[in-house]
Protein backbone atom coordinates (compact mmCIF):
# COMPACT_ATOMS: atom_id res chain seq x y z
CA UNK A 1 0.00 0.00 0.00
CA UNK A 2 2.82 2.37 0.89
CA UNK A 3 4.60 1.78 -2.45
CA UNK A 4 1.37 2.39 -4.35
CA UNK A 5 0.96 5.76 -2.62
CA UNK A 6 4.53 6.70 -3.55
CA UNK A 7 3.85 5.77 -7.18
CA UNK A 8 0.69 7.91 -7.20
CA UNK A 9 2.64 10.77 -5.63
CA UNK A 10 5.31 10.29 -8.31
CA UNK A 11 2.71 10.66 -11.07
CA UNK A 12 1.24 13.74 -9.43
CA UNK A 13 4.69 15.27 -9.03
CA UNK A 14 5.36 14.54 -12.70
CA UNK A 15 2.23 16.30 -13.94
CA UNK A 16 2.56 19.32 -11.66
CA UNK A 17 6.28 19.71 -12.26
CA UNK A 18 5.77 19.36 -16.03
CA UNK A 19 3.46 22.37 -16.03
CA UNK A 20 5.89 24.35 -13.86
CA UNK A 21 8.91 23.41 -15.99
CA UNK A 22 7.00 24.21 -19.18
CA UNK A 23 6.16 27.72 -17.98
CA UNK A 24 9.73 28.26 -16.77
CA UNK A 25 11.22 26.85 -19.97
CA UNK A 26 9.24 29.21 -22.16
CA UNK A 27 10.92 32.08 -20.29
CA UNK A 28 14.42 30.58 -20.23
CA UNK A 29 14.57 29.04 -23.73
CA UNK A 30 15.65 32.20 -25.63
CA UNK A 31 18.63 32.75 -23.31
CA UNK A 32 19.56 29.08 -23.41
CA UNK A 33 19.40 29.19 -27.21
CA UNK A 34 21.71 32.20 -27.33
CA UNK A 35 24.32 30.51 -25.14
CA UNK A 36 24.29 27.22 -27.05
CA UNK A 37 24.28 28.96 -30.43
CA UNK A 38 27.28 31.06 -29.44
CA UNK A 39 29.31 28.09 -28.22
CA UNK A 40 28.22 25.46 -30.76
CA UNK A 41 28.54 27.58 -33.88
CA UNK A 42 31.92 29.00 -32.85
CA UNK A 43 33.22 25.46 -32.29
CA UNK A 44 31.85 24.45 -35.69
CA UNK A 45 33.44 27.52 -37.34
CA UNK A 46 36.78 26.71 -35.76
CA UNK A 47 36.53 23.08 -36.90
CA UNK A 48 35.57 23.88 -40.49
CA UNK A 49 37.90 26.85 -40.99
CA UNK A 50 35.31 29.58 -41.38
CA UNK A 51 34.65 32.72 -39.35
CA UNK A 52 31.45 33.68 -37.55
CA UNK A 53 30.45 37.10 -38.90
CA UNK A 54 27.24 37.60 -36.98
CA UNK A 55 24.61 35.79 -35.01
CA UNK A 56 21.07 37.11 -35.01
CA UNK A 57 19.04 35.44 -32.30
CA UNK A 58 15.27 35.67 -32.32
CA UNK A 59 12.99 34.16 -29.72
CA UNK A 60 13.29 30.70 -31.28
CA UNK A 61 15.31 31.02 -34.48
CA UNK A 62 19.00 31.91 -34.76
CA UNK A 63 20.50 33.02 -38.07
CA UNK A 64 24.24 32.60 -38.19
CA UNK A 65 26.37 34.14 -40.92
CA UNK A 66 29.75 32.54 -41.56
CA UNK A 67 32.39 33.86 -43.92
CA UNK A 68 35.48 32.52 -45.58
CA UNK A 69 37.97 34.06 -47.94
CA UNK A 70 38.10 32.03 -51.16
CA UNK A 71 40.00 32.15 -54.40
CA UNK A 72 37.90 31.15 -57.37
CA UNK A 73 38.84 31.61 -61.00
CA UNK A 74 41.83 33.72 -59.98
CA UNK A 75 39.77 36.16 -57.92
CA UNK A 76 39.77 36.68 -54.18
CA UNK A 77 36.52 37.23 -52.35
CA UNK A 78 34.45 36.52 -49.27
CA UNK A 79 32.02 33.64 -49.34
CA UNK A 80 29.09 34.19 -46.97
CA UNK A 81 27.17 31.22 -45.59
CA UNK A 82 23.91 31.54 -43.67
CA UNK A 83 22.36 28.83 -41.57
CA UNK A 84 19.28 28.88 -39.39
CA UNK A 85 18.89 26.89 -36.19
CA UNK A 86 15.64 26.65 -34.26
CA UNK A 87 16.07 26.28 -30.50
CA UNK A 88 12.87 24.22 -30.39
CA UNK A 89 14.39 21.61 -32.72
CA UNK A 90 16.77 20.43 -30.02
CA UNK A 91 15.18 21.57 -26.78
CA UNK A 92 11.49 20.75 -27.21
CA UNK A 93 11.50 18.04 -24.56
CA UNK A 94 13.42 19.82 -21.76
CA UNK A 95 10.30 20.30 -19.58
CA UNK A 96 9.42 16.62 -20.01
CA UNK A 97 12.98 15.60 -19.13
CA UNK A 98 13.07 17.63 -15.92
CA UNK A 99 9.58 16.55 -14.89
CA UNK A 100 10.51 12.91 -15.35
CA UNK A 101 13.74 13.35 -13.37
CA UNK A 102 11.97 15.15 -10.52
CA UNK A 103 9.20 12.55 -10.37
CA UNK A 104 11.82 9.80 -10.04
CA UNK A 105 13.25 11.60 -7.04
CA UNK A 106 10.07 10.77 -5.10
CA UNK A 107 11.23 7.16 -5.18
CA UNK A 108 14.83 7.89 -4.12
CA UNK A 109 16.66 9.92 -1.54
CA UNK A 110 17.59 13.31 -2.95
CA UNK A 111 20.98 13.49 -4.65
CA UNK A 112 21.68 16.93 -6.00
CA UNK A 113 24.78 15.68 -7.77
CA UNK A 114 22.70 13.37 -9.99
CA UNK A 115 20.42 16.23 -11.06
CA UNK A 116 23.40 18.47 -11.83
CA UNK A 117 24.96 15.67 -13.88
CA UNK A 118 21.65 15.13 -15.70
CA UNK A 119 21.56 18.85 -16.57
CA UNK A 120 25.11 18.64 -17.89
CA UNK A 121 24.16 15.63 -20.03
CA UNK A 122 21.24 17.61 -21.44
CA UNK A 123 23.43 20.61 -22.25
CA UNK A 124 26.07 18.38 -23.84
CA UNK A 125 23.52 16.64 -26.07
CA UNK A 126 22.09 19.99 -27.20
CA UNK A 127 25.57 21.33 -27.84
CA UNK A 128 26.30 18.25 -29.98
CA UNK A 129 23.16 18.98 -31.99
CA UNK A 130 24.15 22.60 -32.68
CA UNK A 131 27.76 21.67 -33.42
CA UNK A 132 27.07 18.82 -35.86
CA UNK A 133 24.20 20.65 -37.54
CA UNK A 134 26.43 23.69 -38.09
CA UNK A 135 29.38 21.61 -39.34
CA UNK A 136 27.14 19.70 -41.73
CA UNK A 137 25.55 22.85 -43.18
CA UNK A 138 28.89 24.69 -43.48
CA UNK A 139 30.57 21.77 -45.26
CA UNK A 140 27.58 21.28 -47.53
CA UNK A 141 27.48 24.95 -48.54
CA UNK A 142 31.25 25.11 -49.03
CA UNK A 143 31.04 22.05 -51.29
CA UNK A 144 28.20 23.54 -53.34
CA UNK A 145 30.11 26.81 -53.74
CA UNK A 146 33.19 24.87 -54.88
CA UNK A 147 35.31 26.41 -52.13
CA UNK A 148 36.14 23.09 -50.49
CA UNK A 149 35.74 19.45 -51.34
CA UNK A 150 35.24 16.99 -48.52
CA UNK A 151 35.82 13.28 -48.71
CA UNK A 152 32.87 10.94 -48.60
CA UNK A 153 34.07 9.73 -45.20
CA UNK A 154 33.87 13.25 -43.72
CA UNK A 155 30.46 13.86 -45.31
CA UNK A 156 29.18 10.51 -44.05
CA UNK A 157 30.55 11.11 -40.55
CA UNK A 158 28.95 14.56 -40.24
CA UNK A 159 25.62 13.38 -41.66
CA UNK A 160 25.61 10.31 -39.42
CA UNK A 161 26.51 12.21 -36.25
CA UNK A 162 23.90 14.90 -36.84
CA UNK A 163 21.20 12.37 -37.76
CA UNK A 164 22.10 10.18 -34.77
CA UNK A 165 21.95 13.17 -32.42
CA UNK A 166 18.74 14.56 -33.95
CA UNK A 167 16.77 11.37 -34.51
CA UNK A 168 17.88 9.24 -31.59
CA UNK A 169 19.51 11.10 -28.73
CA UNK A 170 17.31 14.23 -28.79
CA UNK A 171 14.12 12.16 -29.03
CA UNK A 172 15.28 9.74 -26.33
CA UNK A 173 16.82 12.25 -23.90
CA UNK A 174 13.96 12.36 -21.36
CA UNK A 175 14.32 8.62 -20.89
CA UNK A 176 18.11 8.76 -21.05
CA UNK A 177 18.16 11.33 -18.24
CA UNK A 178 15.46 9.43 -16.32
CA UNK A 179 17.43 6.19 -16.52
CA UNK A 180 20.59 8.05 -15.53
CA UNK A 181 18.93 9.56 -12.43
CA UNK A 182 17.44 6.17 -11.57
CA UNK A 183 20.80 4.38 -11.92
CA UNK A 184 22.67 7.06 -9.95
CA UNK A 185 20.18 6.72 -7.09
CA UNK A 186 19.77 2.94 -7.27
CA UNK A 187 21.50 2.30 -3.97
CA UNK A 188 19.42 4.90 -2.12
CA UNK A 189 15.77 3.87 -2.52
CA UNK A 190 12.94 5.35 -0.53
CA UNK A 191 10.52 2.64 -1.58
CA UNK A 192 10.22 -0.21 0.86
CA UNK A 193 8.91 -3.73 0.31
Amino acid sequence: MRNRNRIIIGFLVFFVSYIIFLVLWIQIKPYYGVALTQVGTRLAAWTTGVKVDKIQQGKDLATITFSRVVIKEGRLGDLLLDIKISVSNYSFNVPLTFALAVSLLTAFKWRKKAIIEACLILIFVHLLYVYFFSCLKICHQLSIAGAESYSRAVQFFLQFMWAFTDNLIIRFEPFLVGVYVWLRNLGRPRLSN
